[in-house]
């Protein structure tokens, strides 16, 4: 059984990663892993999310860092279960939906591949400024460059025929 994971920001851009991973495990009678890392920045810098109603949409609030820490990962990991189930009716085929962590996005997806014995890595490619990319560097190439495993890159404009 083939164990295909299609790593995800939840951007529009990455629906064509979810949508190539998912037809390749639905041919192959595999099973989907998603997974969404999340950057310590992107938390600090999202300040506290309150476990109120509006805090699901996205309201931010002031608080304390280590109980928004907690609650924007619970947040993260919630939504990255709910794509998995969504994923999982549309396709019609197995979905484990994750949310992680992540001081450096490369050492995690790698983490989670070995943990779950991931065998292909599906990743999407946006195109950047050639500044950014030099001064920033791509998280797809990085992931091509270091990957163990069979990387797929699929174009952000890919759209599943």
């Amino acid at each position: 059984m083939l164990r295909v994971l299609a790593a995800t920001d939840f951007s529009s851009d990455g629906r064509a990663v979810v949508d190539f991973a998912a037809d390749l495990v639905r041919r192959s009678g595999g099973k989907m892993y998603l997974l969404h890392a999340v950057e310590p920045c992107m938390i600090d810098a999202a300040g506290c999310i309150s476990h109120e109603k509006g805090a699901m949409a996205g309201e931010v609030e002031e608080g304390e860092g280590t109980h928004h820490h907690a609650t924007l990962l619970e947040i993260s990991n919630n939504r990255a279960r709910c794509a998995a189930e969504k994923i999982s009716r549309r396709w019609d085929i197995p979905v484990y939906g994750k949310a992680e962590e992540a001081d450096d996005i490369v050492e995690c997806i790698f983490r989670f591949c070995e943990r779950h014995s991931i065998q292909l890595l599906v990743i999407g490619n946006r195109h950047h400024s050639l500044l950014s990319s030099i001064l920033l560097g791509s998280t797809a190439a990085r992931l091509v460059r270091a990957a163990r495993i069979p990387v797929t890159v699929v174009p952000c404009a890919f759209q599943q025929g």
